[in-house]
């Protein structure tokens, strides 16, 4: 009688099987970090804040979603040379070096490139320098994201974004809960008078229900698609509550 040989692969069916999968959903999941591109806040030098990238980009990266990066003008990023300091470089800082990450920040596209429909986060991170280029240039791209249903997130001074944003006729902000970089951290960090508004004050005046914690304190809310954080010491937790917001 002939002898029937086992075929290579007993079972084709199990060896199909594809690799273990991510969480149900997470590949779907895609956020734009966006950036400014300005380093001088008159003659201070400036640019954004690298924990508040790097914070949420690990949080983020650390679900399996899909992050990248832009600016207002495209290119590359300024990272104000304090947040680089041995006073307030994370270990969030750190890993983005040592990863390679921070190669990206080399040459991003710039916010008008951005596809709305592809991303289902824009993540705006702070820096002073989003004060010089962020209220004029950034308000089109938050009012269509939160228009079109997408999870709108700030920290610290990322908020200057919502500035001239929009929901409907109304500002965005207004009548929702939000936080921003306080009054009492811009005077402790000394630009007080070099800022035409503080967060505090703007989204105050846009009607926005403002709160906060103690300067420095970890600090965001979420209000159904609409997230904020007060400074950098927030980044993290603000994209904590963008994963929540994101189910």
């Amino acid at each position: 009688s002939s002898v029937v040989r086992p075929s290579a692969v007993s079972d084709p069916a199990a060896a199909a099987a594809p690799a273990a999968e991510p969480p149900p959903g997470a590949m779907s999941k895609s956020v734009v970090i966006v950036c400014t591109s300005e380093n001088k806040l008159g003659d201070h030098d400036t640019g954004a804040w690298s924990e508040e990238i790097t914070g949420p980009y690990w949080v983020f990266k650390d679900k399996g979603y899909n992050v990248s990066f832009a600016s207002v003008q495209g290119g590359k990023v300024p990272i104000d040379e304090a947040s680089l300091s041995a006073t307030f470089l994370t270990e969030n800082d750190k890993r983005f070096e040592a990863e390679g990450v921070l190669e990206q920040l080399k040459d991003t596209p710039q916010i008008s490139d951005i596809k709305v429909d592809d991303v289902d986060c824009v993540f705006f991170a702070g820096g002073h320098g989003t004060v010089v280029d962020f209220p004029k240039k950034c308000g089109d791209l938050a009012t269509a994201a939160y228009g079109k249903g997408k999870i709108v997130a700030a920290v610290c001074h990322g908020p200057t974004a919502l500035y001239a944003a929009k929901d409907g006729e109304e500002p965005l902000v207004k009548g929702k809960q939000v936080a921003g970089f306080s009054d009492e951290e811009e005077v402790a960090v000394g630009l007080k008078d070099k800022v035409d508004y503080t967060p505090e004050g703007k989204l105050k005046e846009l009607g926005g229900i403002y709160s906060k914690g103690d300067p420095w304190s970890e600090y965001a809310v979420r209000d159904g698609n609409l997230v904020t954080g007060q400074n950098p010491q927030s980044s993290v937790k603000c994209a904590q509550l963008v994963v929540e917001a994101l189910g």
